[in-house]
């Protein structure tokens, strides 16, 4: 299934948010430091094009065996680079590809990457896109323990994989906020292929589906208290913040389940699709959860 139009909004979103740069540029040369909470605008990002960058942070997992490049994250542990719900899209992820016959080998410390910034539209095997990259570029390992004053609390939220829940969760609450735009194909026996759209009696299918590309245990009536209950272990004081935005979550899924549940949408029988009755308000309020997470996950400076 895919995403719309409307992807077009948040992809430029996630864009300003989850790239920034600071410092500035000098005419000797030297890498200008970027962090991945430093968030500016994608003009900002356009002015680096071509010119040398430094930033921090972890390979992701699922990075290419043939290390020709990587999936550069703000945090460890993680298998797959965040991508903005239902797309692929890379959010609070950098493609980082390695110089001309060289590679990366994988580790799971941190690691400092000194490159160029590269703007365009960019689609690599995986099928990940992007809108700039760092190319030609090292690595080489960093002792976090010495650069960030909340390396503990970092690695023991990763360690935990808290934040891969909460990314699942807000799929999740994207969902059943949007799933009018949600489509699938098919290719029939002409060789066309035939786009169609989710029926609400298909949303309730994947509400109720406790597989793989299901939502049952989200659906659940605890799914949201135990995110918190998880939360709290890590830390009871120290995380409020990341509790908050659960709780918004679970307010915005609750009203749109009651959107669903009262029938609210209308059918389009021209275009067999349905159209939710409050689908901006849904929308933006989706939206409003996911950029406070997105602003959250790239607090954590490296």
């Amino acid at each position: 299934m895919k995403k719309t139009v409307i992807l077009l909004i948040i992809i430029g979103i996630i864009g300003l948010m989850l790239s920034g740069c600071a410092g500035t540029d000098n005419s000797a040369g030297e890498p200008t430091s970027l962090s991945f909470s430093e968030a500016t605008s994608i003009k900002t990002i356009q002015q680096l094009n071509g010119k040398p960058v430094t930033i921090i942070g972890y390979m992701a997992t699922l990075s290419p065996i043939s290390g020709q490049y990587m999936y550069l994250m703000n945090m460890p542990y993680q298998s797959c680079p965040f991508c903005v719900p239902n797309t692929a899209q890379l959010a609070n992820t950098l493609a980082v590809y390695a110089s001309a016959g060289k590679t990366f080998s994988f580790t799971d410390q941190a690691v400092r990457i000194t490159g160029k910034i590269e703007t365009g539209d960019f689609a690599d095997d995986f099928g990940y896109t992007y809108n700039y990259r760092i190319v030609d570029a090292v690595s080489e390992e960093v002792d976090l323990s010495t650069v960030s004053e909340s390396y503990g609390l970092w690695q023991s939220i990763a360690a935990d994989g808290i934040v891969a829940e909460v990314n699942s969760m807000l799929d999740y609450v994207h969902f059943i906020s949007c799933w009018p735009v949600y489509s699938s194909s098919y290719t029939d026996d002409n060789g066309d292929e035939i786009t169609f759209y989710l029926y609400p009696g298909d949303v309730e299918h994947y509400l109720a589906d406790d597989g793989v590309n299901g939502y049952a245990d989200k659906a659940a009536p605890d799914y949201f208290s135990n995110l918190i209950t998880r939360i709290r272990t890590i830390s009871e004081t120290e995380l409020n913040d990341l509790v908050e935005i659960i709780n918004e979550a679970q307010s915005v899924s609750e009203y749109a389940m009651s959107e669903l549940d009262n029938g609210h949408y209308t059918y389009n029988e021209e275009d067999d699709q349905f159209t939710l009755d409050k689908q901006d308000d849904l929308y933006n309020r989706w939206l409003e959860v996911y950029t406070s997470f997105s602003e959250w996950l790239t607090k954590w400076e490296l």
